[in-house]
């Protein structure tokens, strides 16, 4: 077992955000159809809220784990001797291009709803942005076609979205960088270990 390299880790991390915006995506489209068949106050706001807190749940969870593995693989690196000393800033580094990787659809999205209004993205961003899907449930709905008769065929949802939304989600993106290292921390340390709970 050897250190694993820089771009094999950072594609490694690719893959968990690819992974953790299917997973969204996929539990608020379950969630969605589920809650079509509730009907009682609040149905709308506790189904919202719930969408929201699975999301961030698996997606950071999966930010998490990556970076956990690694520093699990270092630990053990480390104790045996394969290296000299562990890399305790490297996750921080690739939490950054990690986040940069995650909010570039929403930098893509605020510059569409800023400065090119002509142009329509929202639709590719739901899809692209997975773990976004349970906030744009809540905070740009789509109208209600049967009770809204005023809404046009040519309804779009970026024109009643607002730029605090994207600007909302680039800082929900920021945690990245804060999981990825806290992950790597907790794995190099063995902070899950039983044992050495309950020893201590």
């Amino acid at each position: 077992m050897k250190r694993k390299p820089f771009y094999n880790l950072l594609l490694q991390g690719f893959g968990y955000i690819v992974l953790g915006n299917f997973l969204c995506l996929f539990m608020t489209m379950a969630l969605t159809m589920f809650a079509t068949n509730l009907d009682f106050y609040g149905s709308e706001v506790v189904f919202n809220v719930l969408a929201i807190l699975c999301g961030t749940l698996i997606f950071f969870m999966l930010m998490f784990t990556v970076a956990w593995k690694d520093g699990a693989r270092e630990r053990s690196l480390v104790k045996n001797h394969r290296v000299e000393a562990p890399l305790p800033h490297r996750w921080i580094w690739l939490g950054l291009i990690m986040f940069a990787i995650a909010a570039l659809p929403s930098v893509v999205l605020l510059l569409n709803k800023l400065f090119f209004p002509q142009a329509d993205t929202f639709l590719v961003y739901r899809f692209v942005s997975g773990s976004a899907y349970p906030f744009i449930q809540t905070f740009v709905p789509m109208p209600d076609l049967a009770t809204d008769a005023w809404v046009q065929t040519d309804f779009r949802q970026i024109d009643i979205m607002s730029p605090l939304f994207p600007a909302l989600m680039l800082l929900y993106y920021a945690i990245i960088p804060v999981m990825t290292q806290l992950g790597w921390y907790i794995g190099y340390t063995d902070k899950f270990n039983k044992d050495s709970i309950v020893y201590k």
